[in-house]
C-alpha cells in the first residue's frame, strides 16, 4: 500500500512539473532570474520532494523505502581500508538514493560478542564490555571521518538487540527448528564457524584460519538441513539476489554439497546473548549478529507506522566476500524458519591488497584509513576507492595509484574545468554567471550528455556498479574538457565576447549538472563547487537537474581551487607525509651554445579532430590548434597502439613546430607531438591544464630563439638534443635535468611516466 501510494504521488508530481522543461537548458536564453518565483514557493519545494526514484531491477522496482546495509564490524581490533571501503560504498549508494527522492535507512554497527571478543579482552587485561566501548567507538569515529551518513549505528551489546534477537530465537524454537544435542569438531574462532573436515586445507580453515577441535560440547541446533531445497529454490527464483554472479556459484555449489544441521549455541564462554530459558548456553555469534539488520528496524515491532514495516526486507546487504555464506545460507534459512521475508540482494565486494602483496599485521602493510585521510583528505580518498577497480572484484592499493588518479580525475579534470570557467565568468562577465546567446550544435551536443548523465548513474547505482558510476562523471568532465579546449572562451573574448558568453554559459551548466551528481561521490568537494557557481543549497536534489539550472546576472564567488595536486610519492618527511619537494636551483649550465633545446620551438596545443589513418596501422592523423592565424596543424603520430583517435578530441599535447612538413604514408605531417615512452608504454607529454594555447615552452638557462625549419634539418639538431630529453622521477619532462615549463608550471608525463625518453 505504502509503495503504490509514493508511486501515485510521483506521477502526480511527474505531470505538475512537466512544465519545468520549459526552464531546460534547451532554450536558456529564455531564463530569468524569476523562472523559480513563477513555480510558487510550494511548487519549488515539492519539486525538491519529488520521488524521482532509480531505474526498477529484478530486485528492487525503483521507488519504494529502501534499507541499505553494511555488516556489523567485529570489535577484536581496529578498523582498516575494507572497512573505510564498506561503509563508502553504502554511503554512496544512499545518498544516490536520497537525492533521488527515496526514503532511505542506512545502517551500520558493531558486532561486539564471541569468544573472540573475549580472548582479545582478556589479553588486555579488561572487562569485555569495556573493550567493546573503547573499539565501538572507533568505529563510529572513522564513520565520522569518512563522511558516512548512516541513520543509525547499531551495537550488539545494546539492551534492544538482545530482546529483539531473543524474540527470533523464541520464534524459531517455537516453530520447531532449534533442538538441544551435542556437538564435536572443528572450530574456528576467528572466523566463528564451524568447518567439516572435508572443508579443510593443510589443517586449517578455508580462509586459512587456525582451527580447533571441539569435543561432545552440548548445544542447540538450527535445523538448517530442512533448507538446502529451499534456499537453492530461493537461488533459481531470484538470481539476482546474490551478486556479483561468480559469487552466486559460490554459494549454490556449497548448499548442493548438502547442509547438516549448524550449531547455534556455546557453553564454552559467556561473552554472548543467553539463550532464553537457558543461559548456561550464549548465541552462536552468526544468530546474534545476523538478526542486528532487523533489531536495528525495531523487530518485533511489526506494526504498520513501524520502520521495520516500512523498510524490510532490507535492499541490499553490502558484505565482504569471506563472509558471503553466512548472509546467503544461514541468514535466509533463519528468516524462512521465523516465517519472514528475506533480503531483496546480497552483494559481496573482493579485498584489497598493497603494493600486489595480501595485507597482514606480520607483513607490516595494513592500510589505515585515517593515514589516507590525514595524507589525502575525505574526499579523493572517497574516490580513489570507489573507482579504482570494479565493485565486487578485487583491488590493489598503491600510493603511486592513488596520486595519479586523483591528480588526473580530480585535479586536472574536475578542478580544471571548474577553476578555468568560474575564473574566466568572473573576470569577464562582471563578476556574474553570463547571459548566454543562441546556442549552436556543440552546445547542445555537450548540455544533451549532460542531462543523459542521470539515468546512466542511476543505470549503475541501481546495480551497485559504484565504479561505472564514478567513470561515467570522469567521462562526462573529459568531455567538457575536450569542449572549452576547442571553443576557446579566452579567445572569443577579444573576437566574440557574446559567444563567449554562451559558451561559458552552457559550462557552468555542465558544472552543475556534474557537481550535483558527484554529491554521493565527492559529498564535500561536490557542494563547494556548487557554492561557486551559485547553486542555492535547497537546489540540488537530483529533482532540481532540469528544473533549475544557474540563473543569469546571478553574483559569482570569486574562483577558488577545490582539490590540491598531490605530489609523487617518493620524498616524505619525518612523519611519512608526502611533501612538496623544494624547489631546486638551476645553475647556468655549460652546454654547447650552438645546439640546445631553446632552438626547438615547442608550443602548447589542443588536438581538435583525430582519425585513424586509412593505409598506415600505427598511424593517427590530428588536426592541432597551437594558436597560428593560419589554423591548426596537420601532425601524423604513431600513437595507434596506446591511444584510440576518437577520444583525442580536446587532449593538450606539446608541439615541436619548427619541422619541415614531410609526408608519411601519404598524409602531409607539419610537426612533431611529444611523447613520453619507457619501451613498452608511450604516453603525451602535457602542458599544465590552465597553460594558453600557442604558448611556447621555455627552459631555466636556455633562452636562445628557435631556429628555422631547415636548421634543424640541416644540423640534426633532434639527433643532438633528444637524448637529453626525460622525465624526471615525477615525471616532469627535463632538458638535461632542467624543466620545461609554461608560465604557470612544468610539462608532465600523462600518467607521471618517471625516467622516460621524451622525443
Amino acid at each position: 500500500m505504502r509503495c503504490t501510494q509514493i508511486f501515485n504521488q510521483f506521477l502526480v508530481l511527474s505531470c505538475t512539473f512537466g512544465s519545468a522543461k520549459a526552464f531546460s537548458l534547451s532554450s536558456p536564453t529564455k531564463l530569468s532570474k524569476q523562472s523559480n518565483v513563477a513555480l510558487g514557493s510550494s511548487a519549488v519545494e515539492a519539486v525538491s520532494n519529488a520521488v524521482l526514484g532509480t531505474p526498477a531491477t529484478a530486485f528492487d522496482d525503483g521507488i519504494c523505502p529502501f534499507e541499505i546495509t553494511t555488516p556489523i564490524y567485529y570489535v577484536n581490533d581496529k578498523p582498516h581500508i575494507g572497512h573505510a571501503y564498506t561503509s563508502t560504498a553504502c554511503d554512496v549508494i544512499a545518498r544516490f538514493m536520497r537525492l533521488s527522492g527515496r526514503e532511505v535507512f542506512f545502517l551500520s554497527g558493531t558486532d561486539e560478542h564471541g569468544q573472540k571478543v573475549e580472548q582479545s579482552a582478556e589479553k588486555k587485561g579488561v572487562d569485555p564490555q569495556d573493550f567493546v566501548d573503547e573499539v565501538s567507538k572507533s568505529f563510529r569515529e572513522l564513520l565520522d571521518l569518512m563522511n558516512i551518513s548512516n541513520d543509525k549505528f547499531i551495537r550488539t551489546t545494546s539492551q534492544e538487540h538482545k530482546e529483539s534477537v531473543q524474540h527470533l530465537w523464541k520464534t524459531l524454537v517455537d516453530k520447531g527448528f532449534i533442538y538441544k544435542g551435542t556437538y564435536s569438531g572443528w572450530y574456528s574462532v576467528r572466523d566463528e564457524c564451524f568447518y567439516n573436515e572435508s572443508e579443510l586445507v593443510d589443517g586449517k580453515a578455508p580462509t586459512g584460519a587456525e582451527v580447533e577441535w571441539v569435543a561432545k560440547e552440548e548445544s542447540y541446533f538450527f535445523k538448517l538441513s530442512e533448507f538446502e531445497d529451499k534456499l537453492l529454490e530461493l537461488y533459481e527464483s531470484s538470481p539476482d539476489f546474490i551478486a556479483p554472479k561468480s559469487r552466486k556459484n559460490e554459494v549454490v555449489s556449497f548448499v548442493k554439497g548438502g547442509l547438516r544441521d549448524l550449531s547455534v549455541s556455546r557453553t564454552s564462554f559467556k561473552w554472548g546473548v543467553p539463550v532464553p530459558g537457558d543461559e548456561d548456553h550464549v548465541m552462536y555469534v552468526w544468530i546474534d549478529a545476523l538478526a542486528n539488520y532487523m533489531s536495528a528496524l525495531g523487530y518485533p515491532d511489526e506494526s504498520p507506522e513501524g520502520n521495520f514495516a516500512k523498510y524490510w526486507p532490507a535492499s541490499v546487504h553490502i558484505v565482504g566476500k569471506d563472509i558471503l555464506r553466512f548472509h546467503t545460507v544461514y541468514w535466509p534459512a533463519f528468516l524462512m524458519a521465523a516465517g519472514l521475508p528475506v533480503p531483496k540482494r546480497i552483494f559481496a565486494h573482493g579485498w584489497w591488497t598493497k603494493d600486489g602483496e595480501k595485507i597482514s599485521k606480520s607483513l607490516g602493510n595494513v592500510i589505515d584509513p585515517v593515514d589516507l585521510v590525514e595524507k589525502y583528505g575525505v574526499d579523493p580518498t572517497r574516490f580513489f576507492l570507489m573507482s579504482e577497480v570494479p565493485f565486487g572484484n578485487d583491488g590493489d592499493y598503491s600510493d603511486s595509484s592513488m596520486v595519479y588518479k586523483c591528480n588526473a580525475n580530480l585535479s586536472n579534470e574536475l578542478g580544471n574545468i571548474c577553476q578555468r570557467v568560474c575564473t574566466l565568468a568572473y573576470k569577464n562577465c562582471d563578476n556574474a554567471v553570463p547571459q548566454p546567446g543562441d546556442l549552436t550544435s556543440e552546445d547542445e551536443s555537450l548540455l544533451n550528455s549532460a542531462k543523459a548523465l542521470r539515468e546512466k548513474a542511476a543505470e549503475a547505482i541501481a546495480n551497485q556498479a559504484i565504479s561505472q558510476y564514478s567513470q561515467a562523471m570522469v567521462t562526462m568532465v573529459k568531455e567538457a574538457n575536450k569542449y572549452i579546449d576547442v571553443m576557446a572562451p579566452w579567445k572569443l573574448n577579444k573576437e566574440d565576447p557574446r559567444r563567449m558568453k554562451t559558451v561559458l554559459y552552457v559550462l557552468l551548466e555542465v558544472i552543475r549538472y556534474s557537481a550535483i551528481l558527484y554529491q554521493p561521490l565527492i559529498p564535500d568537494s561536490a557542494n563547494k563547487i556548487l557554492d561557486q557557481i551559485t547553486v542555492p543549497k535547497d537546489e540540488r536534489t537530483f529533482a532540481h537537474l532540469e528544473s533549475s539550472p544557474v540563473q543569469p546576472l546571478t553574483p559569482m564567488q570569486p574562483p577558488v581551487s577545490v582539490f590540491p595536486r598531490f605530489e609523487i610519492p617518493g620524498e616524505a618527511n619525518t612523519a611519512g607525509k608526502t611533501e612538496k619537494p623544494k624547489p631546486k636551483k638551476v645553475a647556468q649550465p655549460q652546454v654547447n651554445r650552438e645546439i640546445d633545446i631553446s632552438q626547438l620551438d615547442i608550443r602548447v596545443g589542443v588536438i581538435t579532430k583525430a582519425w585513424a589513418h586509412e593505409e598506415a596501422d600505427k598511424l593517427i592523423c590530428e588536426e592541432i590548434d597551437i594558436g597560428e592565424e593560419s589554423g591548426p596543424r596537420q601532425i601524423a603520430s604513431g600513437l595507434r597502439d596506446f591511444y584510440n583517435a576518437e577520444d583525442l578530441e580536446g587532449q593538450r599535447v606539446l608541439v615541436l613546430s619548427n619541422l619541415k612538413s614531410r609526408k608519411l604514408v601519404g598524409f602531409p605531417s607539419h610537426g612533431m607531438v611529444l611523447c613520453a615512452s619507457n619501451g613498452e608504454m608511450t604516453e603525451f607529454v602535457e602542458p599544465p591544464a590552465d597553460a594558453a594555447i600557442g604558448e611556447r615552452i621555455s627552459t631555466e638557462g636556455f633562452s636562445g630563439e628557435p631556429a628555422s625549419e631547415n636548421q634543424v634539418g640541416k644540423k640534426k639538431m633532434l639527433d643532438k638534443i633528444f637524448p637529453d630529453l626525460k622525465t624526471d622521477d615525477d615525471g616532469v619532462a627535463t632538458f638535461k635535468g632542467v624543466p620545461l615549463v609554461t608560465s604557470v608550471g612544468p610539462c608532465r608525463a600523462q600518467r607521471g611516466m618517471a625516467g622516460a625518453e621524451v622525443a
